[in-house]
Formats: structure tokens, C-alpha cells, sequence
């Protein structure tokens, strides 16, 4: 399947969260070959807010120019040398830019490699040279420092809030977590809403695929298990927001009728009120009410 759509997924959710940071470019090609990086990242000189402040582990990854890559099973090693080779591709078109511009003097940065993959062997590791650095801490491996890679391994990340954006690009129950837990935040967390209409188009595909093909693998069906619970707890969520603002309106249209005009104010007033058993008795009342005070008291 699914590995196309959640690729897709993974690019839309990543360039959400990176573009207020830096330029944003999703599938960019590669001139040696017909190839595309998922997602090449440049920053902005001098961000508003730093992005570790907001997007954790992910945000530390942003402050300099990256290539992210991102797998939806776990990373092989030839996908790594392949990742390892449109860094070079990368890096060669930027000393070939520079030198049409005849700026050759100050060659640009090299971008740093992040290869983003579920799970990883342990056998993998080894072959790479790849390394445990405890500043970093657990999930995160580096590669000898001239090949600027980094390899995140998402089912070894802790879970904690600074993990939570890349756990999300995990697979099957970590995923599934992780967004369960996303879900927690609050409603006013930066990127909440945009990330959460990336989530419900995620299970509608999904969704579709399962009425077409009736088979989904079982990591698969997991993450569409969870989704639905979440999906539906938006749904109630929806409705009664809907109920609420039949009742607001019911209410400002009795007023208009009974007192022909109704304050800004009030209408303001009105409209903030949340609660819907307060809505449902306000709107018994404006049928006994005298005025617009009265009814403004009953409010206050």
C-alpha cells in the first residue's frame, strides 16, 4: 500500500512543521540522476523563535540546513548508501551553484543527513560505523563525521515530549502512541489543528484502501483502529460544537424578533458561552424575558 501514502503523509507533515523555520522544499530532484530527497531544509538566518522551542528533538535537527529522509519499514543498507549518495548530489549542485555565481570563495554549507526509519537491525549499525552519543540520547546514531549522517531509529526513542514529533513517523503501535498523545495536547498547542486534519486524511485513505482491498497489513490496521477512536471523539466533539451554535443562534434570532435589534455587545457575549446546558437554559428564557438587561443579567 500504504507505503506511498504514508510517504506522502510523512512529506506534508514534516513541511507543516519546518516551513516557519527555514525553506521548505518536498521532493526535490537531484541532477546526477532522476532521483528526489523527501525533504531539503534550509534555514531562515534569523528565526522569530528557535524551533527546539516547539518542535524538541525535531527542532534541534532544524537549526542548519538538512536532507530528511524518511522510510516507512525499517531502513536496509543499500537505502542508506542511496541516502548517502543524494547528500553528495546535494552538496555538488550547491559548490556547482556557487561557482556560476562566481562566489567560490564562500562555498556553501553542507547539509547534514537525517535518515528517519521505524525500526533498524542491529547488524545494520555496525556496518556504518554508527554511534551512540549521549548528548543526543537513545535512537539517535551518527555516522564518521565526513559523512554528515545521522541515522533516527524512532522505536528507541524515549518517550517524552521532545520525541513526540518524530515518534508520530513511527510505525504501528509507537505510532499509534504517538498520536493518541498528540491528541492530549491542548487545543491551542502549535500545529495541533493542521496536523490533526493531515491525521483524519491519513485514516480516510486508509479507510478507502481497506473497502477496496479489504486487507490491511496488521501494523496497519493498528494505526486505523486508533485513528477511528480519535476520529470519533472529533465527531462528538464536532456535534456538539454544531448544537451549540444552533442554540446561539436560536437565542440572537428570538432577541432580533422580540426587541428588534440586539447589541454587538451582547450578540459577542452570547457567542462566547460554551456550555451547552447554559445555552439550553438561556434559550428557554428569552421567551419570558422583558428586555435586552434582563436577559443580559440572567448572562452575568
Amino acid at each position: 500500500m500504504t507505503k506511498f501514502l504514508y510517504d506522502e503523509f510523512a512529506k506534508e507533515y514534516l513541511v507543516e512543521l519546518c516551513q516557519d523555520y527555514g525553506e521548505t522544499v518536498s521532493s526535490a530532484d537531484v541532477k546526477s540522476e532522476r532521483r528526489q530527497v523527501d525533504i531539503l531544509f534550509t534555514p531562515k538566518p534569523n528565526p522569530n523563535n528557535s524551533p527546539s522551542n516547539t518542535l524538541g528533538l525535531l527542532g534541534k535537527m532544524l537549526v542548519t540546513s538538512c536532507l530528511l529522509e524518511i522510510y516507512r519499514n525499517g531502513i536496509q543498507p543499500d537505502q542508506i548508501l542511496e541516502c548517502i549518495n543524494k547528500l553528495i548530489d546535494v552538496k555538488q549542485n550547491k559548490i556547482r551553484a556557487a561557482k556560476r555565481e562566481k562566489n567560490e570563495k564562500k562555498l556553501p554549507e553542507s547539509p547534514i543527513l537525517w535518515i528517519i526509519t521505524p525500526t533498524i537491525s542491529d547488524n545494520i549499525l555496525p556496518q556504518f560505523c554508527a554511534i551512540f552519543r549521549h548528548k543526543w540520547g537513545d535512537g539517535i546514531y551518527f555516522l564518521p563525521e565526513g559523512f554528515m549522517t545521522r541515522i533516527i531509529a524512532v522505536h528507541q526513542l524515549p518517550v517524552n515530549p521532545e520525541t513526540l514529533w518524530l515518534r508520530i513517523l513511527g510505525k504501528g503501535k509507537v505510532q499509534a502512541d504517538a498520536i493518541t498523545e498528540f491528541k492530549s495536547l491542548p487545543e491551542n498547542f502549535p500545529y495541533r489543528e493542521n496536523i490533526l486534519e493531515l491525521i483524519y486524511g491519513l485514516l480516510e485513505t486508509l479507510q478507502q484502501n481497506q473497502q477496496k482491498s479489504q486487507t490491511l497489513d496488521t501494523q496497519d490496521l493498528e494505526v486505523v483502529m486508533n485513528l477511528r477512536k480519535i476520529f470519533r471523539e472529533r465527531l462528538a466533539q464536532e456535534k456538539q460544537e454544531g448544537i451549540q451554535e444552533n442554540l446561539r443562534d436560536n437565542i440572537i434570532s428570538i432577541l432580533e424578533k422580540r426587541f428588534e435589534s440586539v447589541p454587538f455587545e451582547l450578540i459577542d457575549l452570547i457567542n462566547s458561552i460554551c456550555d451547552t446546558q447554559e445555552l439550553q437554559r438561556l434559550h428557554l428564557e428569552t421567551i419570558s424575558v422583558n428586555s435586552l438587561t434582563e436577559f443580559q443579567n440572567l448572562i452575568n
